[in-house]
């Protein structure tokens, strides 16, 4: 007999198992339907029917399909099951009815099943014509399948049956699932009704006059349009998050230490008025940016750019945060709108909402008082902080930097923030500039700011105090392209031709984990400063670079040095935890690798993304590591809204409900441990390698069986047999072991693995691992290890007797 994992009733087959699931319990298809076997102790999740049915037949299929079909225990399907001949007197119309409504969530369950279908739908960027087409079809199709059925069972019946009416009767009582979701209008109610959907609001920007046809007469007409832009009430916003609990369990545990691991270990959130004095302070990072819809390089360039906010909550984890469905939207408007109205016009609802939460606060689950809340972050790249904090949006301004007040040519010999002709913008020094401009508009030459912000007006929150910058355009796309660029040149004229230099760079091996950001195009003769690769790439690229060309460059070359500089650089602004001492050596990895490019190419400038990373060491020491405030995560959410459009009508106002109902489809089913794995097999222990080492761990007899698998993913990381994974540190330096087993475990992901001894190897820049001899075996659940992440065992070029770790973050 099969099991129900929610009420224990049992079934004879895999059938009536699932119809139970379906109709008793709500247990439809979904996104994030998680099925639980149950059989035996068998504790493994599906998250789809058929592969739930695979596993039943080839692991249990001695438990289901040994009884008589028509018998068993469970009330509900018994009566549904009951088997009738033709002859016998089938019950009436009524008693049928009635034992249906014996079970008053049945109808609710088909309901939701054909919701889910539709919001799949709507979440994926269907446009709603299609979905609409898509209904009318279902609902045609199960009307024409309930009346051919109909017509075989009353085909089958003499004509002079009692039973004819009341089976007429009961085909009439059932109703098409799709009737009450048939229209734009009913299932948007229902998905407000069911899925607390906040939705988008259009507000009035201004008037502007565009060319329309009159169609009445046939001619072009100046007529006024209103110029809008889509707000989505934060306020709703968070009652709909803390509709949900393990959202609520999470706001309750903010823990500090003495290592920055995240915004509240920063002395901002320490020093800030309100987050130090409530721990249940809503910590609002706010994210500013704007995207194409059409083509970049089309004529529609820029006509159709839309410009956004998104906002996280600092209260949650980074892994919780990094969740594109978990990033919220603010507002939606068109890019032009904002040079002519200003992005305080855009602004103005937000920090209405914003002072009423700062003043008043919201009533959440898990507090017994109103819980207010403030901006903690303003992020986006550096043209959307400057602009939305009231800086020059010129990079080529006499003071383009947001944190001080360098000049342009200061900017090429002043590399720290400790040096006396450097002086650091302040609230109050930022007041005495608004004030002057006032008086001298002209003045934004001097002072690098162009107007003062609305987001002053803010009770706990002041723009002299936005600590956040932009690793990703700074170092990825800036500093990181630029100084491979120099390097390959330099490269291609001491060492090696260009063509082999690429030919090295496209063959080498970059591992299992690199496999999507492998560098694929490299352009060395565009101009600027890039060379034509994306974030990830360049990040892949300048991490292997040692590997690929270390060969070549012998250990004391200056230019070889100081890419290892950057990459020291690199290894702790994208750390995820950094100690005190680790930001003072970082401000003098800093000065070197600036007075050593200088030294290098003294007729080539600093960008200026070379002078942001020296604010880095404090602006770490005030909101904690910068890894967790990047931008990589907010374009990603970009696609999204890309993907969706189908055409330029309305383009905001369809956007931002695709979104909304897409967010709301996404947290009705929103599950926070989930974890997916490759195909399972059942095996006993003692047929394993290395059967002592998981009985002593797992605390089981040795013929017990396990369930093993190739491979998990668990939020959003994946970890496959032959990776290596960090399980502890020795004096400092990591220690690598080699993933052997994968075994899932009363829920719970458990790695064999082979212990390797690692040193750090500096003109490679990466961690050299071998085997320990004798073997030291490990069996360590996955929540134990040292760092989250899983590595590739990497060769250097031309070298297959050596194995290197290669991470782009220090661990500690």
């Amino acid at each position: 007999m099969l099991s129900c994992f929610l009420c224990t009733s049992s079934f004879c087959s895999a059938l009536l198992l699932f119809r139970h699931l379906k109709l008793i319990h709500g247990m439809y298809p979904g996104k994030n339907l998680r099925l639980k076997c149950g059989q035996a102790d068998c504790c493994l999740q599906f998250s789809s029917y058929s592969g739930f049915r695979r596993h039943l037949i080839k692991i249990h299929s001695s438990v289901g399909d040994k009884c008589d079909p028509h018998e068993t225990p469970s009330s509900y399907e018994s009566e549904e099951q009951n088997s009738h001949t033709l002859n016998d007197e089938i019950p009436s119309t009524s008693s049928q009815c009635q034992n249906f409504e014996a079970v008053p969530s049945v109808c609710t369950h088909k309901k939701d099943m054909c919701a889910s279908i539709i919001a799949k739908l709507m979440a994926s960027g269907v446009p709603n014509t299609v979905v609409l087409s898509t209904i009318e079809n279902l609902e045609e199709f199960v009307e024409d399948l309930q009346s051919n059925i109909k017509d075989h069972v009353l085909n089958l019946l003499p004509g002079n049956n009692p039973s004819r009416p009341a089976i007429e009767e009961l085909f009439k009582s059932l109703d098409n699932p799709f009737s009450q979701l048939n229209s734009d209008t009913k299932w948007k109610k229902y998905f407000r009704d069911k899925w607390g959907v906040v939705d988008p609001v259009e507000l009035r920007l201004g008037v502007r006059y565009d060319t329309r046809r009159n169609n009445k007469t046939g001619t072009y007409e100046q007529v006024p349009v209103n110029d809008k832009f889509i707000y989505i009430p934060i306020l709703k916003t968070f009652q709909f998050i803390f509709r949900n609990e393990n959202i609520c369990e999470m706001m309750q545990t903010c823990t500090q230490s003495d290592i920055y691991e995240d915004f509240c270990d920063g002395s901002y959130f320490k020093n800030h008025p309100l987050f130090s004095t409530n721990k249940f302070a809503l910590q609002i990072q706010l994210y500013y940016d704007e995207f194409e819809c059409a083509n970049p390089l089309g004529s529609k360039k820029g006509i159709h750019k839309i410009g956004c906010l998104y906002f996280i909550l600092r209260n949650l984890a980074p892994k919780v945060n990094s969740a594109l469905m978990n990033i919220h939207l603010v507002s939606l408007f068109h890019a032009q709108d904002v040079k002519k109205y200003g992005i305080d016009e855009i602004l103005k609802p937000l920090i209405s909402d914003l002072k009423i939460l700062e003043t008043v606060g919201i009533a959440v689950p898990f507090a017994e008082q109103p819980v207010c809340g403030t901006l903690a972050l303003i992020t986006g790249d550096n043209l959307g902080m400057h602009s939305i904090l009231g800086f020059l949006e010129s990079f080529s301004a006499n003071y383009f930097c947001r944190f001080c007040l360098i000049d342009k040519s200061s900017a090429q010999s002043v590399f720290s923030e400790d040096d006396p002709s450097l002086t650091l913008r302040s609230p109050v020094l930022n007041d005495q500039h608004y004030a002057s401009l006032v008086d001298d508009p002209t003045l934004t030459s001097s002072f690098g700011i162009k107007r003062k912000s609305m987001l002053n007006t803010l009770q706990y929150f002041n723009t002299g105090e936005n600590y956040a910058v932009d690793i990703m355009h700074d170092i990825l796309e800036g500093v990181g392209q630029y100084e491979i660029k120099l390097l390959f040149e330099y490269l291609i004229e001491h060492f090696i031709s260009k063509e082999s230099l690429l030919n090295r760079t496209y063959a080498f091996n970059y591992g299992y984990m690199e496999t999507k950001n492998k560098p694929t195009n490299i352009n060395l003769d565009c101009g600027g400063h890039g060379i034509g690769l994306n974030a990830s790439q360049t990040l892949c690229l300048v991490t292997n670079i040692p590997l690929i060309f270390g060969d070549l460059v012998p250990d004391d070359d200056l230019h070889w040095r100081l890419l290892l500089l950057l990459l020291n650089i690199i290894n702790i602004v994208f750390s995820y935890s950094i100690t005190e001492g680790m930001t003072v050596y970082l401000k003098h990895l800093i000065i070197e690798h600036h007075k050593l490019f200088k030294e290098l190419f003294p007729l080539k400038n600093l960008l200026p993304k070379h002078h942001f990373m020296v604010h880095y060491p404090r602006c770490i020491r005030k909101i904690g590591p910068l890894i967790h405030i990047w931008t990589m995560r907010f374009e990603a959410k970009h696609k999204f809204f890309k993907d969706s459009v189908k055409n330029f009508k309305n383009l905001t106002v369809s956007l931002a409900n695709k979104h909304q109902f897409a967010v709301a489809y996404h947290w009705e089913c929103l599950s926070l441990k989930t974890v997916e794995s490759g195909p399972v097999k059942m095996c006993s222990l003692e047929t394993l390698e290395f059967s002592e080492n998981i009985t002593e761990s797992l605390h089981v007899d040795s013929q017990a069986t396990v369930n093993l698998t190739k491979w998990v993913r668990c939020c959003g990381v994946e970890y496959r047999v032959g990776l290596f994974v960090c399980t502890g540190t020795d004096e400092n330096m990591p220690v690598f072991s080699k993933i052997t087993s994968i075994i899932l475990h009363n829920g719970k992901v458990i790695f064999v693995l082979i212990e390797h001894e690692t040193f750090f190897h500096d003109h490679f820049h990466a961690f050299q691992v071998s085997e320990n001899l004798p073997r030291k075996v490990l069996v360590i659940e996955r929540e134990r290890l040292r760092h989250f992440k899983s590595f590739d065992a990497q060769m250097s070029y031309g070298c297959d007797s050596q194995f290197y770790v290669v991470s782009e973050s220090c661990i500690i």
